[in-house]
């Protein structure tokens, strides 16, 4: 079985060592490319969604895959993860990890070549992140980002896909939060997936303003919540984040970006600057809640 794991990155955005040269892992340059090497896998190439990048971010890299599917070697699973994001091949207690850099990153997140025959393919339709645990979905995404995208995105797939009615009623009411968008899918899923998500994201452009889809989380969450009301069987996984704790200047500049573009709540324009006041152990409190 032939595996791929997308790795969207930036230009100005150093990999892990590890990741180059891997067979499995996929690097996928989106946004600015302007130092990229010419020979680097890109979004823009073929149909594209690659102006939208500052949209859609990392889903530029899923759109690619998705309509030029024989350019990344027709594969038979395919994922997702991130250049500062991955999955841990490993049973751990929380949903969420830190490192402060992607040195050794195959043993830090316990992968070998073998991981997906010995860990998913015989036991697993397909893997999430551990969700993390909050009062409501739709209550932790109204408060950080207003409910204004995530209300109409729950109208359209009411009005469009009614078929994922109940599922996105279920997963928003529930707990159990799915996040980064990361996920492993059989081939013929992530074609499914693909027709969801952005079916739903191109009628939410129609009616909202602009700014950034943080709305396709929630959307990656109630696919999942389709996919086991069917009775598929999930693997959960742990995530490892990769950085340090931006420094004062850079959290003043990003809040300042954020006010400017008008993204968000307050309270997200204004997150920049809680995290850098915050002490670390308060922060990671809240990203290892976990649902098992």
């Amino acid at each position: 079985m032939v595996t791929k794991i997308l790795i969207p990155y930036h230009a100005s955005c150093a990999l892990p060592d590890d990741i180059l040269g891997s067979d499995v892992f996929l690097p996928v340059a989106v946004g600015d490319k302007k130092t990229v090497d010419k020979d680097a896998l890109r979004d823009d190439i073929g149909e594209n969604i690659a102006e939208k990048n500052p949209e859609y971010n990392e889903l530029t890299a899923v759109y690619f895959a998705w309509k030029n599917y024989d350019k990344i070697g027709d594969p038979d699973y395919i994922g997702l993860n991130h250049y500062r994001r991955f999955f841990i091949y490993d049973d751990r207690k929380y949903a969420y990890y830190e490192t402060k850099d992607g040195s050794d990153l195959f043993q830090k997140i316990k992968y070998d070549k073998g991981v997906f025959d010995r860990l998913v393919i015989p036991y697993y339709d397909f893997v999430a992140p551990m969700p993390n645990k909050r009062r409501s979905v739709y209550d932790n995404f109204a408060a950080a980002h207003g409910k204004e995208d995530l209300d109409d995105a729950l109208r359209i797939i009411r009005e469009k896909f009614p078929w994922y009615a109940l599922a996105a009623q279920e997963y928003v009411a529930g707990k159990a939060a799915y996040f980064y968008n990361a996920f492993l899918f059989k081939k013929e899923t992530f074609f499914r997936y693909c027709e969801f998500l952005f079916g739903v994201l191109a009628e939410l452009e129609k009616v909202r303003v602009g700014g950034r889809m943080f709305v396709s989380e929630v959307l990656t969450g109630i696919f999942f919540t389709k996919l086991k009301n069917e009775g598929e069987k999930e693997l959960r996984l742990p995530i490892l984040f990769i950085g340090k704790k931006p420094s004062f200047s850079q959290s003043v500049a990003q809040t300042k970006k954020n006010f400017a573009k008008k993204e968000g709540s307050f309270i997200y324009r204004i997150k920049p600057m809680i995290v850098f006041f915050t002490p670390n152990f308060l922060l990671l409190s809240r990203k290892k809640k976990t649902v098992r």
